[in-house]
């Protein structure tokens, strides 16, 4: 008996390929793809294990507190009943008879994180104010943060005047006005933020929560200061990234806050107790992994489209390969251009 071909036995001879065979091409882009990825995984791995073995590295962590969120400037700074007043003043400058006394505290500690969530609440007269800092970059998940807020405000609320949801009697639900703090550069289109709208296109029967957004060229009040102290920081947290030891670039914010008059009196009163506050919050570690998960999904995606595929079929290998959700896939593929850049981060 004569053997039997490649085709017989049931395997694929890729030397009989035709020139230009498209699946061909494709084989070898996808195999580029997974090398790639491969790659991105092992600098990743290889970057955890760096800092796990470096000692200056180790020292700094275990002074860190992160088992549960800590207080950054923000919550710290309105934990003082000037400041409060100050800020509740700007964003109602109408009311008129309010007193120190009224300003209420109401913090929601999130104990399941290991960093900070800027998100803050002042209770006034039965209405909880709702503040959020949505720090450098803009992401239309600030609306969720805050509604999340909210009812977990209204939890420890129903918890502490002693309300039964499950009587006949409707329980008290405290007013809320939100508000987001954005002191980054980018351009955002709108002045008021809605969950119905970011979340289910603004379908009339869908939950909605919405918040105000102070952004831009807000000026005056305790608010512009606070926004002109986090561009202080963004610029010296770049200019000092390289240094293994991140107080250069805190102390040189708050060196030139006060110099410039941003949060003046603030910084000087509390200038060791907010060096510390951004210390603790500083954690390179956790950026580094987001950048690295960050470029391999950019690196899928072009690769992808490169290869021809269809971004029906790179949103199910995102899902494969990555464990992400199915509209998370989705809205990683709208959110990167159709090009073959990879941006470097």
């Amino acid at each position: 008996m004569g053997q039997k071909s490649a085709s017989e036995d049931g395997r694929i001879d890729k030397s009989e390929s035709k020139p230009g065979d498209k699946s061909g091409k494709r084989d070898k882009l996808e195999e580029k793809l997974l090398k790639e990825i491969d790659t991105l995984k092992a600098e990743l791995e290889k970057a955890q294990k760096t800092a796990n073995e470096n000692a200056q590295y180790r020292a700094f962590v275990e002074n860190r507190v992160n088992k549960k969120a800590k207080d950054s400037v923000f919550i710290n700074l309105f934990t003082y009943p000037e400041y409060q007043m100050w800020l509740y003043e700007e964003l109602f400058p109408e009311d008129k008879t309010i007193t120190p006394a009224e300003l209420v505290l109401f913090k929601v500690d999130h104990i399941l994180i290991n960093h900070p969530y800027n998100d803050l609440g002042l209770l006034v007269r039965g209405k909880l104010i709702v503040l959020a800092e949505a720090q450098t970059k803009w992401s239309e998940n600030i609306i969720y943060r805050l509604a999340e807020y909210y009812f977990q405000s209204m939890e420890e609320f129903i918890y502490k005047t002693k309300m039964n949801v499950h009587s006949t009697a409707k329980i008290d639900m405290l007013d809320v006005e939100a508000f987001v703090i954005y002191p980054g550069t980018e351009k955002i289109e709108n002045d008021v933020i809605s969950l119905r709208d970011v979340f289910f296109n603004g379908y009339p029967s869908k939950p909605d929560f919405k918040a105000r957004i102070i952004h831009g060229d807000y000026s005056g009040g305790i608010i512009s200061e606070y926004m002109n102290f986090c561009r202080v920081y963004d610029e010296q947290r770049e200019i000092h990234k390289n240094d293994m030891d991140p107080k250069k670039g805190i102390a040189k914010t708050v060196e030139i806050c006060i110099e410039k008059g941003f949060l003046r009196k603030y910084l000087e009163e509390n200038r060791a107790e907010v060096e510390r506050i951004m210390f603790d919050m500083y954690n390179p570690e956790y950026v580094k992994e987001m950048e690295q998960l960050s470029r391999i999904y950019e690196t899928e995606i072009s690769f992808g489209r490169d290869a021809g595929m269809p971004d029906a079929k790179i949103k199910e290998v995102l899902i494969r390969r990555h464990g992400v959700t199915p509209t998370y896939a989705q809205n990683l593929l709208d959110d990167k251009p159709s090009t073959s850049t990879v941006m470097a981060l």
